[in-house]
């Protein structure tokens, strides 16, 4: 009898080990499955991100495009009023008409400008900022604080807080003071 139970332990064992067997092949299935699942889900999500990546590049270059144009619309009666005062200065050789036109362009780009939320940087007199100023050159001035703008030789422009030109300028700086070289007493 001692031979029957050997091989009833054994095929019992056999058993226990076909049936863990089995469970860890339906959990690996499982897993594989899973797995599969959610790389079908990151391969969607991917695709999803590069197709709202490129309608959001889409998007920006159309309102560019927009922009544009409407900026051109604007600008457009600015250079007709700009040629036609051109034109009657040629035919009247009238300087003051000129002028005045000039003038007059002038404030119609000023306006666009505002329009576009552009606005000047106003340098003259204001300490150096290089967030806002490129000095190109630095004079001594008894009139200025060290430091100082005194000159602006380009306007700078900013759109909102943004700088799109710092201004060119010229910086003051204290002049310096000659040294005194005392005489050296020397007796021949």
């Amino acid at each position: 009898m001692h031979e029957h139970d050997n091989e009833t332990t054994t095929q019992q064992q056999a058993d226990a080990v076909a049936e863990d067997l089995d469970t860890a092949l339906a959990r690996l299935q499982e897993m594989e499955q899973a797995l599969e699942e959610q790389k079908n889900l990151y391969l969607r999500t991917l695709a999803d991100f590069q197709n709202y990546r490129r309608r959001q590049q889409d998007e920006m270059e159309r309102q560019r495009a927009l922009l544009l144009e409407s900026l051109m619309e604007s600008l457009m009666p600015i250079l007709d009023n700009f040629e036609r005062a051109l034109q009657a200065a040629e035919m009247t050789r009238d300087l003051d008409s000129l002028l005045e036109g000039v003038r007059m362009t002038e404030r119609q780009i000023k306006a666009l400008l505002e329009r576009y939320d552009i606005y000047p940087i106003h340098a003259i007199g204001q300490p150096f900022d290089p967030n806002l100023h490129e000095a190109i050159q630095r004079v001594e001035s008894d009139e200025y604080e060290d430091g100082i703008v005194i000159d602006e030789v380009e306007r700078g422009y900013r759109l909102g807080d943004r700088v799109i030109r710092p201004s060119r300028v010229i910086v003051a700086k204290k002049p310096e003071k000659p040294t005194e070289h005392k005489g050296l007493d020397i007796e021949v």
